[in-house]
């Protein structure tokens, strides 16, 4: 699931679950993933009045894994359902 971000460089960010990666969509095109990062951290975003902050304080505590220049498939975007 694909989760706003109502940012003007962020557009969406997933959280894959069993992986326990984020990925952040730019608006570009873009895909950035971070790797182990808990649900709680994800959850905290999920609650946040400004996700693109909550993002950037998640993101400064990781390296991301991958960087993607083109923007996956919705058969590629992770599903979370315990939202």
């Amino acid at each position: 699931m694909l989760v706003p971000v109502e940012s003007k460089q962020i557009a969406f960010c997933s959280y894959d679950e069993k992986e326990e990666k984020l990925h952040l969509y730019y608006h570009t095109g873009e895909v950035t993933t971070f790797s182990s990062i808990v649900r709680a951290e994800f959850q905290a975003v999920l609650e946040s009045s400004n996700r693109y902050d909550a993002l950037m304080r998640v993101a400064r505590k990781y390296e991301p894994v991958t960087v993607v220049d083109e923007t996956p498939t919705e058969a590629e975007i992770p599903v979370w359902n315990n939202l």
